[in-house]
């Protein structure tokens, strides 16, 4: 996939087969495509947006089948209670956006995943606290989470066999393995019950170098914990760590780059486990050619 404006490394947003680029040149422009097809469209900004700068997220409700764009107004970064935001429903015919408001003031960050039709993404309260926002995609209700009970400072959000989980990684002092993998699992939303797993992945052929650069893609349906090297050159490695027998596997992803060439400069990657192909969902785009390998594991990248 090609596009003509410039990508924020922290820009790509993915729910049920869309991906959302949110904000290329330097948040002017956000863009939803579907590389099933080969469709993208720009979507347009709010009209009566208040300040320059913005939060926006995509989610999925998969009752209603209805994907939706969270917009989250801020000032100085923050997302306050008194002020306006946005929801946008695709699919519907004209993109409109309508105001939504969030009962509390929080700051907004970008990491962020969609499970079971409810968007996740971290913050800090207003109180200072490290907090998960959970917003309700089908009712547009919002839910602030705090984890000032939990001894964790989380840099990921996964999908954990259905449940949220956030997750935490602590290098070796070369930046390498072994390497402590600590998960916080979100068992209950409304008494805030989570559950702690830890472990210890070690590369017994200590030929990969990862210089700290590794994250937590997401967890297979045999519950294996995929990692992927997200900032990287040749070769490109993706970890799969099996908790129950204590093994890891890195697989060298022999051929990644455009017209069969691998990239010669070091590469930033997304990685999305269990990628769902959606042919029924129709942007109103310019359409374009795409480079597309799979993987059998089905790991989509972008």
């Amino acid at each position: 996939m090609k596009f003509s404006k410039d990508i924020s490394p922290y820009n790509c947003t993915y729910a049920s087969g869309l991906i959302y680029f949110h904000n290329m040149d330097n948040d002017a422009v956000r863009v939803i495509c579907n590389p099933s097809t080969g469709q993208y469209a720009i979507l347009p900004l709010p009209e009566r947006r208040t300040h320059r700068h913005s939060y926006s997220y995509l989610g999925f409700d998969p009752i209603d089948k209805e994907f939706k764009v969270l917009f989250m107004n801020t000032s100085k970064f923050i997302a306050s209670s008194d002020i306006d935001h946005y929801i946008l429903t695709l699919g519907t015919g004209k993109l409109r956006w309508r105001k939504i408001q969030c009962p509390f003031t929080h700051n907004p960050f970008w990491n962020r995943i969609c499970i079971n039709g409810v968007l996740y993404y971290l913050a800090h309260s207003e109180r200072k606290y490290y907090a998960v926002v959970c917003f309700d995609v089908r009712s547009e209700k919002f839910k602030l989470v705090e984890l000032h009970r939990l001894d964790c400072c989380l840099y990921g959000l996964i999908n954990y066999k259905g449940k949220l989980c956030g997750v935490n990684l602590k290098y070796a002092s070369d930046g390498g393995f072994p390497l402590e993998l600590r998960m916080w699992v979100l068992e209950d939303v409304e008494k805030e019950e989570w559950t702690t797993y830890a472990y210890t992945l070690r590369d017994e052929n200590k030929l990969v170098k990862v210089n700290y650069n590794l994250s937590v893609a997401g967890v297979t349906a045999s519950g294996e914990i995929v990692l992927v090297d997200h900032n990287t050159c040749k070769p490109f490695y993706v970890f799969y760590f099996n908790p129950k027998r204590n093994t890891l596997q890195s697989v060298e992803i022999k051929f990644f780059g455009a017209k069969g060439e691998a990239f010669k400069t070091s590469f930033l990657v997304d990685a999305f486990i269990d990628h769902a192909e959606d042919l029924k969902f129709h942007i109103k785009t310019t359409t374009y050619a795409a480079y597309l390998e799979e993987d059998h594991r089905t790991l989509e990248m972008c």
